[in-house]
């Protein structure tokens, strides 16, 4: 019996130079049942044209041609199109291992799982690191709970949506969309997505490879819209961790908001509490072990000189 089709959506632009080595990785599967969404983003360069000669080649490949709307828009419109009981999500300057979609669809058995979290290599011009979950091995389903508490206190929470595969009916029944026009879309549906799934499946081994480029929009420097933008998503992470019943995880949330947010005010010179219902006594009731309690009392007690220590 065949199992369910992979939808794989691809977001492109201006990524000329880089896009073959994705696509080829892509059709190059071991895993057939898949289809290949390519969401030309009006690009400027010669990427509408390639697109359309990879869809001549490969009769499991669409091509979408549209207005300029970034990142999550291009994602939304591959999303609405996709066919699949699965989706991934492909960063067009990225590549997969060819057998990326059989292991993570293997990871779904028999159950309706609503996430298959991967693991990744993130590839800089001289070095590399790690995306691992070894605290959520495979061969186990886990509930949202008990994943989201175990990857948080590893530090394994991670916030790139291309790290996992998602049942197509979960994200639309849950109207589980990237928000348009921000910086840090993932950041922004990292809660969102994963505390309204049920079952949650891991694989070991690494599937991704996360190329950062010099000129991304990552890597690119700081300004006010980012700042603007990083703290909107942690102030929409309060307000729906302020609705959690469940007070372990709660609690557990909440320290990973505070890493989250010291971790912003080191990256743009934010020296105070600027979170509603988050200042010191709260930061301190929260904070997820010593570490954190020793970073929030120098935040605490030396601001200017916690944020300028990198």
């Amino acid at each position: 019996m065949m199992q369910g089709k992979i939808s794989i959506i691809v977001p492109v632009y201006k990524v000329e130079n880089e896009l073959d080595r994705c696509v080829q990785s892509l059709m190059k599967q071991t895993y057939k049942n898949i289809e290949i969404i390519l969401v030309d983003d009006g690009s400027p360069d010669q990427c509408p044209k390639l697109c359309e000669q990879y869809a001549k080649e490969d009769e499991r490949i669409r091509v979408i041609h549209k207005k300029n709307g970034g990142l999550s828009d291009a994602r939304n419109a591959g999303l609405n199109l996709a066919r699949g009981e699965y989706v991934l999500y492909v960063d067009s300057d990225d590549y997969i291992e060819v057998d990326s979609c059989e292991r993570l669809i293997n990871a779904t058995s028999e159950e309706q799982v609503d996430i298959v979290v991967g693991n990744a290599i993130m590839e800089k011009s001289n070095s590399y690191e790690k995306m691992i979950h070894s605290a959520t091995p495979a061969g186990e389903i886990y509930s949202a709970k008990d994943f989201i508490e175990k990857a948080v206190r590893a530090s394994q929470w991670y916030a790139p949506s291309w790290l996992n595969m998602y049942r197509r009916d979960f994200l639309l029944q849950n109207k589980l969309f990237f928000k348009v026009g921000i910086y840090f879309e993932d950041m922004q549906m990292l809660p969102r997505v994963f505390l309204r799934a049920k079952k949650v499946a891991c694989i070991d081994g690494v599937f991704y490879h996360y190329i950062v480029r010099e000129n991304s929009i990552m890597t690119s420097e700081k300004d006010e819209k980012k700042k603007k933008d990083s703290i909107q998503n942690l102030k929409e992470w309060k307000s729906q961790f302020d609705q959690i019943q469940d007070e372990e995880l709660q609690k557990c949330l909440y320290g990973m908001l505070l890493k989250c947010y010291l971790h912003e005010c080191r990256l743009y010179d934010i020296t105070t509490w600027e979170l509603e219902g988050v200042g010191f006594r709260f930061a301190l009731k929260y904070a997820l072990g010593l570490k954190s309690i020793l970073k929030i009392i120098f935040f605490g007690i030396a601001p200017t000189v916690y944020i300028k220590i990198k």
